[in-house]
């Protein structure tokens, strides 16, 4: 036991004296210490405010192998989708929604399977997974248009040359801001027009992503995308992703 300051005071004035722990403060300033060390500790190795929004919102990429169906409402539009193509748990509550970020694998459009959760979540050149958005589009020109009007005719040859796999190329010059991508179009079936644009990773073991951006009937707007080593597969795979995608619409 020991006198304190004000203990002291008392006594020379006259007044009562209490004992108090010597092991009161000590442990005071452990209890501080260990909750320092603790919020330390989950400021370094736990969830960042970005991951904790995300889980909230549903957002953290999240797949399974449940096919059970949600009805995903998108600007009015119905699409009926299987949970095992869905990227994030929101996308598996029906409902209004403004996007729908899905994925499959290549060449077939195969659903997410534990089986092959390795293949989906790869990011190497040779990945096969094609990640694509269903989403509203309300931009006043369709993708291909700007490229037509805006893009194309910036490159050194504005009417393409030969590329691989039944496509046409086309190549920028340094300026452009176009020169460190591909691009390349080609006519569907229906008469329009697929345009393909790859970017190079600045990482060679990622090799460069393709994307191309589109607008389904309905005005659904559709973007897909997937690595430069499956643009061989270009043709096929936009037949089986829109062939697709209207299996999700709703048969009413």
């Amino acid at each position: 036991m020991k006198i304190d300051q004000r203990d002291a005071d008392a006594a020379i004035g006259g007044g009562e004296v209490h004992a108090h722990s010597s092991w009161i403060l000590p442990l005071f300033v452990l209890l501080i210490a260990i909750a320092l060390g603790i919020g330390v500790f989950v400021f370094l190795a736990g969830p960042t405010v970005e991951e904790v929004r995300g889980n909230f919102q549903g957002n953290t990429y999240s797949p399974t192998a449940d096919a059970s169906t949600a009805d995903v409402n998108i600007d009015n539009v119905l699409f009926r989708i299987p949970g095992n193509f869905t990227m994030h748990r929101r996308s598996r509550s029906s409902g209004d929604h403004d996007d729908a970020p899905l994925h499959a694998l290549l060449p077939n459009i195969e659903p997410w399977s534990a089986a092959k959760a390795g293949e989906f979540s790869s990011n190497l050149s040779g990945a096969k997974v094609i990640r694509f958005t269903l989403a509203v589009d309300r931009a006043r020109l369709e993708y291909e248009k700007k490229f037509d009007k805006g893009i194309r005719p910036l490159a050194d040859e504005p009417d393409g040359t030969p590329g691989p796999f039944g496509l046409t190329m086309y190549k920028f010059s340094p300026g452009t801001g176009y020169e460190q991508t591909e691009w390349f179009s080609a006519a569907r079936a229906n008469g329009t027009m697929v345009v393909i644009r790859c970017d190079a990773s600045a990482n060679k073991d990622f090799g460069s992503n393709c994307m191309s951006v589109t607008r389904i009937r309905d005005d659904i707007g559709l973007t897909y995308r997937f690595k430069r080593s499956q643009l061989e597969h270009w043709k096929a795979t936009d037949v089986k992703l829109m062939a697709l995608i209207e299996s999700f619409r709703s048969k009413k």
